[in-house]
């Protein structure tokens, strides 16, 4: 069963639903807001090349596989987004500057694409906006400012879903310049009427803030932790059947995976993404020669999740170097896991007095000054931490010599 995404066609359909129903709706919104014939046309011709280039980031960023997690194929999350964000925009400037809501939008935008395509989306809503209603420049860069915060701090949200540190700095932000515009705009005596609309600013932001961000575990991290926890399974078919098929290969995914989740685990990677690359490694590659497929439609078929792939293609394609933590941790795992199961093979395994956590130790260093890392985000103190757990396991190098 394939996963539902949209096709092509359909995201056509959606992007052009969106121009025609956001643009006209800013001309008549400048229309009743009294703005003369040219100021409309002008706005006009730069919200359209404004939304047309956040298309062509949210696009190209699919096509360069930048996208945050699968948002490549549900462009029906961010257009809905993006023409809430319009209706807000052509609607907030009724009300004074201290009770715009708009920065949520920057945090749904974002989430929904990737930081580039949704801080250029919140940046066109937020010139119509500040248009409409005649602001300022300091209004107009503290809404901004803000809305950058909300997207950076809720960039990528982990699979744990911790949002309690980056709430907690975007409440205080958000309410420390709530009230310094609040009292700037009333020469320092603020009265209690004055008061109203930026506390209800402030209570409907957070509750937004916290509806999107809920919305959003349970669609995409929810839903990605599922598919992780169905792939690893060592009963999932594309894995168990060589457990009869191919011995060998079933038991080197079983200790690599068991080396790439210790790993990842104790220096803080993606434990997911590292497990599944430990698992899938090699049997990806035999099944496109029996499939005659490629890694991604095999992929895709098995609804690996995207970080999966690109770990899966990083591993795979000679041309493409090792950039991820996650593949890097895979690389050591296998490349320790295959020695000592070829040791064992030739029969050193009687040597009961071999110590194959020095071994271990030679062929992570031997690897890193092959070059072959050279690109990757791995540091310096990751491959101190490796190193050491590759030393201090005694126990399962026991069991592998009983495999």
């Amino acid at each position: 069963m394939k996963e539902k995404k949209e096709p092509r066609w359909q995201k056509v359909l959606l992007v052009i639903g969106m121009l025609v129903v956001s643009i006209p709706a800013i001309g008549v919104s400048a229309y009743f807001y009294e703005k003369s014939f040219r100021d409309i046309f002008i706005l006009l011709i730069i919200v359209t090349s404004c939304f047309g280039m956040t298309f062509f980031s949210f696009f190209q960023s699919n096509v360069f596989q930048a996208l945050h997690y699968d948002n490549g194929g549900h462009l029906s999350r961010f257009v809905i987004t993006f023409l809430m964000g319009t209706a807000a925009a052509c609607l907030l400037p009724v009300l004074p500057d201290a009770g715009w809501i708009l920065p949520v939008a920057a945090l749904a935008l974002t989430l929904f694409s990737n930081t580039v395509t949704g801080l250029t989306a919140y940046a066109g809503l937020l010139c119509v906006c500040a248009y409409f209603a005649a602001a300022d420049e300091l209004t107009f860069l503290m809404y901004f400012l803000t809305g950058v915060l909300f997207a950076l701090l809720f960039e990528r949200l982990d699979n744990d879903y911790k949002t309690g540190a980056p709430m907690s700095a975007a409440v205080v932000i958000y309410v420390a310049e709530i009230a310094v515009n609040v009292i700037i705009q009333s020469h320092g005596t603020p009265t209690l009427d004055a008061l109203v609309i930026p506390v209800m600013n402030i209570f409907v932001t957070f509750i937004l803030m916290l509806v999107i961000l809920r919305f959003y575990c349970a669609v995409v991290i929810d839903k990605e932790k599922g598919r992780f926890l169905r792939i690893n399974d060592q009963e999932y078919e594309l894995l168990a059947k060589y457990k009869e098929e191919d011995r060998q290969t079933y038991y080197n995914a079983i200790h690599t995976a068991y080396f790439a989740e210790k790993t990842a685990r104790l220096l803080h990677m993606d434990v997911d993404v590292a497990k599944n690359g430990g698992y899938y490694h090699r049997i990806i590659v035999l099944e496109c020669r029996k499939q005659n497929k490629s890694l991604e439609e095999i992929c895709q078929e098995n609804k690996f999740p995207p970080e999966a792939v690109t770990l899966l293609q990083e591993y795979t394609y000679k041309s493409r170097p090792m950039k991820m933590r996650e593949t890097v941790a895979v690389y050591f795992a296998d490349c320790v896991v295959s020695s000592i199961m070829y040791l064992i093979e030739k029969g050193e395994a009687e040597k009961q007095d071999r110590d194959y956590g020095k071994i271990a130790t030679a062929i992570i260093r031997r690897k890193i000054g092959s070059g072959e890392l050279n690109n990757s985000e791995i540091s310096l103190s990751d491959l101190g931490g490796i190193e050491k757990i590759y030393t201090g396991e005694k126990l399962y190098y026991d069991f592998l010599r009983r495999e």
